[in-house]
């Protein structure tokens, strides 16, 4: 695992603490390993018909798309032909309240090649269901330079 993707790991497990996942409410955005911010991406979940949407994406996601994805759901951006493979994995995490890891890459419309370490981590929501999923995606055209 990625050493970003480790402190970031720590931080999650300390705060679910006993539980299966954290709560949204305890995170802190100040308690997140300064390294980790600018790979961070914050999804909200929403059902009826099911879609995540990006609240907020860290500036090596921003670099990566050449694009700000705050407010972008996940079905409206370039996933170089991989959408029902990432669908499928985040409706693992927020199904099965697990974290998902996977290591891939895939050619852009922009013509980048986007090489990524992804990490998915569940939050739950007031209401018990997983509410947020923060992302992690170390690329490695950012992170080795």
């Amino acid at each position: 695992m990625h050493p970003i993707a480790k402190a970031f790991d720590r931080y999650w497990h300390q705060l679910k603490g006993v539980r299966k996942i954290p709560r949204f409410l305890d995170f802190n955005i100040n308690d997140v390993p300064g390294n980790a911010l600018p790979y961070m991406s914050l999804l909200q979940v929403e059902n009826n018909p099911r879609r995540y949407r990006y609240r907020l994406a860290g500036t090596s996601v921003v670099a990566a798309y050449g694009q700000d994805l705050s407010g972008v759901y996940l079905d409206e951006i370039d996933t170089g032909g991989r959408y029902d493979r990432y669908v499928h994995n985040f409706n693992e995490v927020t199904d099965d309240r697990v974290v998902n890891r996977t290591t891939d890459k895939y050619l852009m419309e922009n013509g980048r090649l986007y090489s990524f370490d992804g990490h998915l981590y569940p939050f739950e929501g007031v209401g018990g269901d997983v509410s947020r999923i923060i992302i992690l995606a170390i690329d490695d055209w950012t992170a080795l330079r």
